[in-house]
């Protein structure tokens, strides 16, 4: 029902419409609440923030937008400090399992993860931290064109998406 017809039942009603409509456009697949700039993405169920697009990206209202970057592996342990640093925020490179948690194994296109909470992610393998291993050779990789996670020798360029503890 549109809200013009909703405003036949009344103001209130048609108010009440329209904030549900809101709410809704702010809340992708239920368990992903989008910042109110658009720029972080928060898991209700992980209580992480994450950056909205990958990294080189920028919300700008309507899309990701931007040249999407793709790092070595020092390369993303360095763009991570650098973010955190000019953000004031904690961001950081993700854990293996926490990045996994972002894949949407009941998408039926590429890429699997929601792309309401998640535009423009490439259905490209993301970097993510090998927990105890603290050298720039050893991570994960997780690939959104098929939720595979792989080791990787740390030499090639993959995308990035920085995550931190939501405040």
């Amino acid at each position: 029902m549109t809200l013009l017809r909703l405003a036949a039942f009344g103001p209130r009603i048609a108010a009440f419409a329209f904030l549900a409509l809101v709410a809704s456009a702010s809340q992708a697949q239920g368990r992903y609440t989008i910042s109110s700039d658009g720029q972080e993405v928060t898991d209700t169920t992980t209580k992480l923030a994450w950056r909205r697009c990958a990294e080189g990206l920028r919300w700008d209202g309507k899309e990701c937008s931007g040249k999407l970057k793709t790092f070595k592996y020092p390369e993303a342990k360095e763009a991570a400090a650098a973010a955190a640093k000019s953000d004031a925020k904690a961001w950081r490179i993700p854990t293996k399992d926490e990045l996994v948690a972002l894949v949407d194994k009941t998408a039926k296109k590429k890429p699997r993860i929601d792309v309401k909470a998640f535009p423009q992610t490439p259905a490209k393998p993301f970097w993510a931290l090998r927990p105890g291993s603290d050298d720039d050779l050893s991570a994960w990789l997780v690939n959104f064109a098929n939720g595979k996670v792989t080791g990787n020798a740390g030499q090639r360029r993959f995308h990035l998406r920085l995550v931190r503890t939501s405040a």
